[in-house]
């Protein structure tokens, strides 16, 4: 773990970025003899690296770290619980996606998701996540579950508990509310493409089969 609050903003500024030179990296008011120390620290504790190019970039320890803190759990066995949000407007069949503005996997683009609440039902956070992330309303029903693991250079980039919802009745205009994530709607999205979440595929052909399904499945990514 970082130990400085300089080292830990080295990394929530990556976290955001595909890449950094040491002048964007650096706050204005640090000497650089004092910034360089905390990189240094960070890149010894193998979480950034410095690549060809000059640009400073987090390694995937340092992604795992950065998802880790974010989830507030030491316990990486632990699988993270979240909703997945499968939207879709009945009047062209677009699908609601949302583009990755932070790691793990910026930049590619899948179905939005929520954190479980123990106060609210799955349907009714789901209903409220999107209101608040996209100015969109919707009603939701479960469509079904299951888990995923990710694994990136043999060490563990996610390991998800998943209970994927449905919602067909939407209503409203799209705004961009979140500053982690970019939404648009697609007409006609490649689930294979490259900059696709590499779970889409799965989650469009759950969405093909009856309600109530499971799946159970794990990806090895670049």
């Amino acid at each position: 773990m970082l130990d400085h609050h300089i080292q830990r903003t080295i990394v929530y500024k990556l976290a955001f970025s595909e890449g950094m030179r040491f002048s964007d990296l650096k706050p204005g008011e640090l000497e650089n003899k004092a910034f360089d120390y905390h990189l240094k620290k960070v890149i010894k504790a193998g979480y950034v690296q410095k690549s060809d190019d000059g640009l400073y970039r987090l390694t995937p320890e340092g992604q795992l770290m950065w998802r880790m803190s974010q989830k507030k759990s030491t316990n990486a066995d632990r699988a993270y619980s979240t909703l997945l949000l499968a939207v879709q407007r009945q009047s062209d069949g677009a699908w609601l996606l949302y583009r990755r503005r932070t790691h793990p996997m910026i930049g590619l683009a899948g179905f939005m998701h929520a954190k479980p609440s123990p106060d609210s039902t799955s349907t009714e956070l789901a209903a409220q996540v999107l209101r608040e992330q996209t100015g969109l309303l919707g009603k939701f029903v479960v469509h079904g579950h299951g888990y995923f693991r990710v694994f990136r250079g043999g060490l563990t980039e996610g390991f998800t508990h998943f209970t994927l919802l449905r919602c067909t009745e939407i209503e409203g205009e799209l705004h961009q509310n979140s500053e982690l994530a970019e939404y648009y709607w697609d007409t006609d999205p490649d689930w294979q493409a490259p900059d696709m979440l590499p779970n889409m595929q799965t989650l469009h052909k759950m969405l093909q089969a009856p309600v109530g399904s499971f799946v159970e499945q794990t990806f090895d990514i670049e």
